[in-house]
Parts: C-alpha cells; structure tokens; sequence
C-alpha cells in the first residue's frame, strides 16, 4: 500500500502539451535514474504502508527552465530548480482513505504532504546522478475518525507521523537524442 500511496503522489503533476511537446515529458528530459532510498526515520509504524529499506524505483526527469518534472510514467510532478542550477525541490500532497467512511462512521481519511530536497549533478542537461531526501507526512483529514487505527497493530503508531528516507540515484538511461 505504501508503494500506491507514493505513487499517487505523481497523480497531482500536470501534464505539459504544446508545438512538439510530449504531453508526459514537458521541458528537456534528463534521462531514466534507478533511486535506492534508505529509510531514516518512521514515526508511523504503520504495517499496512509497506515500508521497504532500502526502497527502489525507477523515474525520469525533465527540466524546463527554473522547473523540475518528476516522471513516474503517468504525471509530471512539478518542483523548482534553485538559482545554482542543481538544487532542486518538489512539495505536492494528497488525501488518502486508509478506511471509507461507512454510515454514520467517519472511516480514516489521512492528508499526505509529500516532499524531496535534493541536488542534481550537474546545473546543465547532461545529469549522471542526483541525491535527495524524500519525506511523507500523514495527518488526520477534517471530519475524520482516525482513533480506532492510531495505536493499535493495525494501524499508525501515531498521526500525525512522517516516513523520511535518504535517496540516491543513477542514470541508467540517458534522454533519447533530438
């Protein structure tokens, strides 16, 4: 579950389509890189995520001016590039029903505030590598009951709680020439 929870995180990037443009490839592709994440923190505890140490995936970035698109095959993620040219960061969020409401019971929705700070290899197109920190906040949703899942082997250790991870990547596949 945690893997179809990050991945909705690419659900909220907004394609690019104009004169020549891939719609899912907005700006200049830097290439295919393989991230191995490590896990440095998990406040959640919560079983039913699916944490993984280390984590592994696949994405692909693109750049377009003072702009960053993290790829995941169905959206472009949206995230700045710094005046430096390699600092980069993307902030993005979604609403996640761990529980659907039911009746008159509220069920366990949870507010995901996902973000990554990281450093590219290189400030021009030629990126071999990036490193990163990647983090995933989780808090009650408004009009929620999430208590009867906080606490318990089932559920989260608490909320709100965080899932923080040191990443590192490769390039494995370089932008195809134009």
């Amino acid at each position: 579950m945690f893997r179809a929870l990050v991945c909705a995180t690419c659900l909220l990037g907004v394609g690019c389509a104009g004169h020549g443009q891939d719609a899912h490839m907005p700006g200049d592709a830097l290439g295919t890189f393989h991230v191995t994440a490590q896990l440095q923190s998990d406040t959640c505890q919560a079983a039913f995520l699916g944490v993984t140490n280390p984590w592994q995936f696949d994405v692909e970035l693109s750049r377009k001016d003072s702009a960053i698109y993290w790829l995941n095959g169905s959206e472009a993620i949206p995230g700045d590039i710094a005046a430096d040219g390699t600092s980069f960061s993307f902030e993005s969020g979604v609403e996640v029903t761990v529980v659907a409401p039911r009746g008159s019971v509220a069920g366990c929705v949870v507010d995901r505030a996902d973000s990554a700070n990281g450093q590219l290899s290189s400030a021009s197109d030629d990126v071999s590598g990036f490193s990163s920190t990647l983090g995933f906040g989780y808090q009650e949703a408004a009009n929620s009951d999430c208590g009867p899942w906080v606490g318990t082997g089932d559920g989260f250790a608490a909320l709100p709680c965080s899932v923080n991870f040191a990443a590192s990547a490769d390039r494995t596949k370089a932008p195809a020439p134009e």
